[in-house]
């Protein structure tokens, strides 16, 4: 029996190996096109009940519980900016938070949290393990546990629309696949926060 020379084992490999690849990069776009699909419909159909501010929110609250699904994530937090780099809307992991509270804490986390790192270099952020990356601020009270966490910036070119962090209890829960995966996704939901600020505008 006549065995292939090694070289062609070795090119039949990195074939197959490429093709894996290619495959895989096939259905994280499906996957990506799925999620699109999904959050747009959504939209279309608040579109149909709801105005101005309602319509925003109701468009934030679809972003969270979708990117949430994808990536199995327990908690989010979503930040709304202006052109100036104010924040207009905000959704705390914590849940509803006095006035006062709710400013600080979003302060401290854009001067020297996640979020503001996001927000200072536009890129995405993913922390394995939170007890090792000096970038994840833990506040005390803490209502939530947080061993890791994914922070994605929403860009319309170098406008900044909104940071969306999402979180899990277990440290390691998110991946590079994962990061990679919401990079994919990031331009259509900075699309859909951009269709809800023309309700926004009309209200």
């Amino acid at each position: 029996m006549n065995l292939p020379p090694q070289q062609s084992i070795e090119a039949l490999q990195l074939e197959v190996s490429s093709l894996r690849s290619y495959i895989a990069d096939l259905n994280k776009y499906k996957r990506a096109m799925e999620a699109q699909e999904k959050l747009f419909r959504s939209i279309l159909m608040m579109g149909n009940v709801s105005t101005g501010k309602l319509m925003l929110r109701s468009v934030v609250m679809e972003i969270i519980e979708v990117t949430t699904e994808l990536t199995k994530g327990e908690d989010a937090s979503l930040f709304l900016l202006n052109p100036k780099g104010i924040i207009t809307e905000s959704i705390l992991a914590r849940g509803p938070t006095m006035r006062e509270e709710k400013d600080y804490l979003i302060g401290k986390i854009l001067d020297k949290g996640l979020a503001g790192w996001v927000a200072r270099y536009r890129r995405i952020a993913l922390v394995k393990d939170t007890t090792k990356d000096e970038r994840w601020i833990n506040f005390s009270p803490q209502p939530y546990a947080v061993g890791s966490a994914l922070c994605i910036p929403f860009l319309r070119g170098s406008l900044l629309l909104g940071i969306l962090t999402i979180t899990h209890s277990q440290p390691q829960h998110f991946t590079q696949k994962m990061a990679d995966f919401m990079i994919m996704f990031s331009p259509s939901i900075a699309i859909a926060l951009d269709h809800a600020r023309l309700y926004l505008k009309e209200d």
